[in-house]
């Protein structure tokens, strides 16, 4: 899967563009790239902040799980997608899950390295610093969302935040490039997946939403977005 050579992908993130050259070829020299099949766990609740992982390739699914197994889907992260990064600020074990929802490829990074470097560069601290910080406010308004909106609410409004970062715009609407069935749906925005499943017939009846195996069409976000 990892057809290009390692400096490649290190290349492509913004983050990484404020290392000094040395900082760079020690990155290179000491990151381990991984492949990860779908459906594999990257890391456990629980398991050591010891790495960070930059996504290269597929999809990512940072998830919680409740003591009975249920899955709250927190985020979907794409290539050019840190994650892992608390290790950075926090070195308790980790707190909740990474999975492969696609196929993927990742580069990992010591947590020491990254932080030694960090130290050096203020530049590179502060990029950390922002991507945290974004992620924050970002989880924050989804559970604000989650306790206010209604059923339909909330699913208009997370397949608008797809679709505004992963969707592919074309001549009958948006398409959101994602596997993602009825149960990760009500995962997403927690709902049980009967409620998702009228939701979507709903929309779909109304012309709004068309739901495929492995996509998801928005063909009508302008009216979708009077429901969010």
């Amino acid at each position: 899967m990892a057809a290009h050579p390692k400096v490649w992908y290190l290349q492509r993130f913004r983050l990484l563009e404020a290392m000094t050259p040395p900082q760079m070829q020690m990155v290179e020299k000491m990151t381990r790239m991984l492949e990860v099949k779908r459906g594999q766990r990257i890391y456990l609740r629980g398991d050591p902040s010891d790495q960070i992982f930059l996504l290269k390739v597929g999809v990512v699914r940072i998830s919680t799980l409740a003591a009975d197994q249920q899955e709250t889907i927190l985020a979907f992260l794409y290539p050019g997608d840190i994650f892992g990064e608390l290790a950075i600020v926090d070195d308790a074990p980790r707190d909740h899950v990474a999975t492969a929802h696609e196929d993927a490829v990742l580069c990992s990074l010591s947590r020491d390295l990254l932080l030694r470097m960090a130290q050096e560069t203020p530049a590179l601290g502060y990029q950390i610093t922002k991507i945290m910080g974004l992620r924050l406010r970002r989880f924050h308004t989804r559970v604000e969302e989650l306790l206010c909106k209604s059923a339909q609410a909330r699913i208009a409004h997370t397949l608008l935040d797809l679709a505004s970062d992963y969707g592919v715009p074309d001549n009958e609407g948006v398409l959101i490039p994602l596997r993602l069935n009825q149960a990760d749906l009500g995962n997403l925005v927690g709902l049980a997946r009967e409620t998702v499943n009228m939701v979507l017939q709903d929309f779909k009846h109304r012309g709004l939403v068309e739901a495929g195996r492995r996509s998801i069409r928005i063909n009508d976000p302008a009216r979708l977005r009077t429901v969010a």
